[in-house]
Parts: structure tokens; sequence; C-alpha cells
């Protein structure tokens, strides 16, 4: 009789688990789970060791065991899984945590959700004196960093350059234009349209928009992408020039305002336009409604989008840690942009027509 060698059927389509590559390397099936978790209690060569068994033996996580591993999480006191630095690039060391607004709002969601997973929050100041990128790069690897949020930059500040092949990594807006990290950020078109529709459907048809360029540009320019796809969308409607705000001229927004008569207007800048056109003599919302989008100073009287800074704070740590639990360091070859709806918010400044 012949005796049959190799592995069967069953074998070949048995998955590869965490105990077989404990058992192939010689360490307790729970140091693999922590390594592929990229938890600080395991050590820097104990983790390539592992991922190299990993990879070699085509191990893939169970989405549903993964997903069953979340659940318990949730439905536990979360153990210490590791530190998540907050980069601020803003000249205030205590930017992102005090005041109200979307970015407050993105950090506090952030941080809550560390709390929830196990994870510490901790800001990391760029303009901290003698501090540069490649300094950074270093304290943060010295540092067993697990993972790095990009909070949103200030204007002005494009490019940051980490030694981002050392870290697992996620940014909030658009802020650095050549990073090929994912990014989590506000439906800014989807929310643009949302305003535009909101003044259609309330009747208005000279619908205007008004924006700093350097605001709309940290967009990606999906404000006024949006403002203009919705007019040609809506061909009944009239066609209006955007104004696009490039040397803070108050005169040239109000000749603006003059030429194209609006009797609403979608705008960025907060409070800028309204100022202007109240001081001018302008009657809000009487003779003009206006809807800012980005309405998230908790300003009542301000009607618009409230961007759901918290929640994209909390996306930005769950798809930080999933990079983690897969091990992908470095810059991403397929960057992905996540987005969060926002919400209408109402406010003196709008009225139905």
């Amino acid at each position: 009789m012949t005796k049959q060698t190799g592995k069967s059927s069953s074998d070949v389509a048995r998955r590869v688990t965490v105990r077989d590559i404990a058992a192939e390397i010689g360490v307790h099936f729970t140091t693999v789970a922590e390594a592929l978790r990229d938890s600080p209690r395991v050590k820097e060569a104990t983790k390539k060791k592992v991922r190299a068994a990993a990879e070699q033996m085509g191990y893939r996580s169970d989405p549903m065991l993964s997903a069953l591993s979340a659940y318990r999480t949730r439905s536990s006191k979360p153990t210490f899984q590791g530190t998540l630095v907050w980069i601020n690039g803003f000249g205030e060391r205590d930017f992102f945590s005090k005041g109200r607004g979307f970015y407050t709002d993105c950090f506090a969601g952030a941080r809550r959700r560390c709390q929830e997973l196990g994870y510490r929050l901790e800001p990391f100041w760029m303009s901290e004196p003698g501090m540069s990128a490649p300094r950074a790069s270093q304290i943060l690897d010295s540092r067993k960093t697990s993972g790095v949020i990009v909070g949103p930059m200030p204007h002005g500040v494009d490019e940051l350059d980490l030694f981002w092949e050392k870290f697992c990594s996620v940014r909030i807006g658009y802020s650095l234009r050549s990073s090929e990290l994912t990014t989590i950020i506000s439906d800014q078109f989807g929310n643009a349209r949302m305003l535009f529709d909101r003044f259609k459907d309330a009747g208005y048809r000279r619908i205007g928009f008004a924006c700093p360029q350097a605001l709309d540009d940290r967009t990606n320019n999906h404000w006024s992408g949006s403002y203009l796809a919705s007019q040609q969308h809506y061909p009944q409607m009239e066609q209006l020039h955007p104004f696009i705000d490039r040397n803070n001229d108050k005169s040239e927004f109000l000749s603006w305002m003059e030429a194209e008569k609006p009797d609403a207007l979608i705008c960025g800048g907060g409070r800028r336009y309204s100022d202007c056109l109240e001081a001018a003599g302008y009657r809000i919302p009487e003779q003009l409604s206006i809807a800012c989008l980005h309405a998230d100073s908790y300003d009542e009287n301000l009607a618009g989008i409230m961007q759901n800074g918290e929640i994209v704070g909390t996306a930005s740590v769950d798809h930080l840690v999933a990079i983690i639990h897969r091990f992908k360091v470095g810059l991403e070859t397929h960057p992905k942009v996540v987005t969060v709806s926002g919400k209408w918010k109402d406010g003196t400044t709008f009225k139905s027509s």
C-alpha cells in the first residue's frame, strides 16, 4: 500500500493562525498577536521576525475574528496598546486643546477614541525652539511611537519632512500636499452642495459664493468646485461668478456684490463677509441670507455647516489603528481619502425665502 505524503486538501485550505506562526518561530501566540498589532510591549527584533514569518506563511487576518475582537475590546476595559502622536504645527503649544471649533473638535474626538481603544494620545509641538523635522523624527522613533496623526496645519505650511518610512501615519485635511498619507476630512464638496441645495429649496435663485483663496485651497478647491458644479447641475438658476478673495480687500468684495447682486451667499471665512456687509448697510437676513461652509465656532447666529470635527478625529484614530494592525509602516502606494458628512446648523443669518 502506497503511503500518501504531503498536505491534505483540508490542510491546504486551512487559514494560517497566530498559533501557527508562534509554533514556527518558537514564541507564545500572544506575543505574535501583540507583534502584529505593533504593541510597544514587544521588542522590534521580535516584531520583524513575526512579520517575516507571517508574510512567508501567507497569514491573513480573519475579518470575522477581528470584528469579534473589536466587540470584546469595546465591551471590556481596554489594556494599554501604545502611544499615538498628534502633530501640532501651529505657533501655540495648546492650540488644539483650547477654544472651540473644528480643529479642537478633531483633537477632542481623537483623544476620546484613543481612550476607548487603550491608546494614549500625545500632542507633539513642531514649533518647539530648535525643533526640525529630522529632530522630531528621531524623538518619535526613540519613543517607540505606535502611530502619527498629522493634525490640520496652519496656512502656509504645506510640507513636513518627517521620516515617514518609520511610522504608521494619517493626516486630517489636505495641509501636506506631497505626503502620500490616508486623509481624513469633512466632506467639503458635499457640504458645499448641501448649502447650495438648502438655498435653492428655500427659493433663492441668485446664490453667490465668496471665500478667501487660501482657505479654498486648503480644501483642494472642493468648496469652489462644488459651487460651480451645482450651478451647472441647475441651469435654471442664475449663473454668478464666484468671488475668490485673493487680496483680502473689502472694497473688491463689495464691488463684486454690486455687480453680481446675489440674494443668498455661501461663504468661507466665518464672519468675514457678514460683518463687512452689515457695516456697508446690508440687512441680514432680510436683504441677503448667508450660510458659512465651516460654522463650527458655536456662534449661534451664524448659519451653515457643522463639519463634525469630533467624528473626523474619531475616524482618524480608527483608520490609524487599522493601519497599525496591518503593520503598514511608511507612505502608502495607494493613499485613501475618508470623508465625513457635515450637517446643517440653523442661525439668524439664514431665512427661508
